[in-house]
């Protein structure tokens, strides 16, 4: 099946309801499963004389139109499997809204409003609308809303939504940022009195585990412990019971090694996990057999040839996944359970919270502490760590040369011509970042910069999952809200594309509190030197590091956002300087170090926790 615009506007403006919800939720799905991209089935035939650059407005207009016409029929009402199957989807029916004219639905939710209409401020809802309004109310709504109150007449529906609320890739709006700001405590302090995730969206749970991180406030990751607590009773449930608590005589092992039990999430030769990680687990391999498991679909050729051997996670259930790991962790006696990233995928999120071996221990694929009590260390390196106590596991702290990366497969095109303009009119600041790290405290940074700096100055910003009718308009349309038309901003593109853009600026600055670990290297490998931001979270942190090994002077690593556009200002301004540190200190050559190092150790330490663990018991 595919979605026709014009049979959904006939269905909901004709009021044939489920017919109509049917059409939406083929449409929601499809955007769901192409990242934000309509798919091929997609279908729309512009009315009248419709411009080329007017056509992607004209469509989601159209469609926006006709979901609040279908919303707003009071006859049209959702049953609760139809609920949940649309919870799972509500970013995309947020996406809608937001990329149109209309910015969100409250339009429609004020057509429901028991206080009259024109009262904007003051909105009640009858009971039977409440379910359309948790569909309908998006990050981008200006509606005030009384969540102790909501909590109080039904918790699970105003869990439900604040999940929604804070799953998107895409908070980067003031009022949608300052809202997860608002809703993350909240939700943290109250919501492991839900007793069952059966009620909850848990299909959109892990998106709110990862993008927590893109926040501001310190206390963001606090989410992550009642989702926990919410997994683990979960797996209880299921009869998941745990394996190997202590280490008796280390009797598993494979060719006289100890098992190392590796659950990777992307790990394919293009993917920036198996960049980062492969080389420390393919030396682990010279003290532990390796038994890499990931789901076919996510892990290449390149990736499996890693692991001394690699078993495919089945197609199911995500507890039916747990229990295949579980049985080959009980098979092969696992001694470590070892994870590159969680997160990304429910299903590490579940294993994290699940004792499979003596010892288990995570990596910064995504650089944030997981709060659960199942997982004993995190592997960092020494240069990158912050403030240890963002941490709930124990570091284990590697030196700053002992997880050496892996060039991208995509490195020859790094061999980019670089292109030093000694005092160009106008300087090009390139900002290379996903649609996660854009949020309106670094977007004012980049607007002071624009307003204190002397050269000329304009942004290029290169936004990874920046794409399709919805996602790529949004962003344009909230970076242009703060810099005009002193920004130009590029959809989402290929690698060569990407780097040629680079190759033609000047400089760079690192979007924070989330800042860049690949776009370093891509940005300094082309030859431009830059800014960043740190901070006690590793991820913003492991700018500091990267920095640090490049050699770059300290006061481009900045504390403050003060500094941070003090910093950015000079090295815009000042084109002799920011030049003689491209030619000392950028280029292909100068990135290599990031790629040489003692990927041994990581092995090392994991086989030392694993002894003391056997001593200890």
């Amino acid at each position: 099946m595919g979605f026709s615009l014009e049979n959904f506007e006939y269905l909901a403006y004709s009021r044939q309801h489920e017919a109509a919800a049917r059409e939406l939720m083929d449409l929601l799905s499809g955007l769901d499963a192409n990242y934000g991209l309509p798919g091929e089935n997609f279908s729309a035939k512009p009315l009248g004389s419709v411009l080329p650059q007017e056509l992607n407005d004209h469509v989601v207009t159209r469609i926006a139109a006709a979901i609040s016409c279908l919303f707003a029929d009071s006859e049209l009402q959702f049953s609760q499997p139809g609920f949940s199957q649309m919870m799972l989807m509500h970013r995309w029916l947020s996406s809608l809204f937001a990329a149109s004219p209309f910015r969100n639905a409250d339009h429609v939710v004020r057509a429901w409003n028991m206080r009259g209409q024109g009262n904007l401020r003051e909105i009640e809802i009858a009971d039977r609308d409440l379910i359309k309004f948790c569909l309908l109310y998006s990050p981008e709504s200006e509606i005030p809303m009384d969540l102790d109150a909501f909590w109080a007449h039904d918790k699970v529906l105003v869990a439900s939504l604040c999940l929604a609320l804070l799953s998107p890739r895409l908070l980067a709006t003031p009022v949608a940022y300052e809202k997860r700001e608002q809703i993350l405590p909240w939700l943290a302090a109250r919501l492991e009195q839900i007793d069952d995730l059966a009620g909850l969206p848990a299909g959109i749970l892990h998106d709110v585990y990862m993008h927590c991180s893109y926040a501001r406030r310190a206390d963001k990751h606090d989410i992550k412990k009642p989702i926990n607590a919410l997994i683990r009773r979960s797996i209880a449930r299921a009869g998941l019971t745990p394996l190997g608590a202590s280490a008796p005589a280390l009797v598993g092992t494979i060719g006289g090694k100890p098992v190392l039990l590796v659950v990777v999430e992307w790990f394919s030769a293009a993917h920036s996990i198996y960049r980062t990680h492969s080389r420390t687990l393919e030396a682990a391999r010279e003290l532990f057999h390796v038994v890499g498991m990931g789901y076919p679909g996510t892990v290449d050729d390149a990736g499996r040839a890693v692991f001394d051997e690699f078993i495919e996670i089945a197609p199911g259930e995500v507890l039916q996944q747990l229990a295949q790991i579980r049985g080959v962790a009980q098979d092969k006696s696992a001694q470590v359970l070892y994870m590159p990233s969680v997160g990304m995928f429910a299903l590490t999120m579940y294993l994290s919270n699940l004792r499979l071996a003596p010892v288990q221990a995570m990596a910064l694929g995504h650089p944030a502490t997981s709060h659960s009590p199942e997982m004993d260390y995190v592997v960092v390196e020494d240069d990158y760590v912050g403030d240890p106590a963002c941490f709930s596991e124990q570091l284990l702290r590697l030196p700053s040369d002992g997880m050496p990366y892996r060039a991208s497969a995509l490195a020859d095109e790094l061999s980019l011509p670089t292109q030093i303009r000694e005092e160009p009119e106008t300087v090009r600041i390139v900002v290379a970042a996903t649609t996660m790290k854009l949020n309106p405290d670094f977007l004012l940074a980049c607007q002071r910069i624009l307003r204190e700096a002397k050269s000329k100055i304009r942004f290029h910003f290169l936004i990874g999952q920046a794409q399709g009718m919805l996602i790529y308009p949004q962003v344009r349309r909230v970076i242009g809200q703060f810099l005009g038309d002193a920004a130009t901003v590029y959809p989402h593109q290929h690698y060569s594309a990407y780097m040629q853009v680079i190759a033609g600026c000047d400089m760079f600055i690192n979007p924070f509190p989330f800042g860049n670990t690949n776009g370093i290297i891509d940005t300094v490998g082309a030859g431009l030197v830059g800014v960043c931001k740190t901070g006690p979270e590793v991820h913003e942190h492991i700018d500091e590091g990267l920095f640090g090994r490049l050699k770059f002077p300290s006061w481009l690593t900045t504390p403050t956002v003060d500094d941070y556009v003090k910093a950015s200002v000079r090295l815009a301004d000042d084109h002799a300087e920011r030049n003689a540190l491209r030619r000392a200190l950028t280029g292909v050559d100068a990135v290599q170090t990031i790629f040489r190092g003692r990927p041994e150790i990581m092995g090392q330490m994991l086989m030392a926790a694993l002894d003391a663990k056997t001593s200890m018991d």
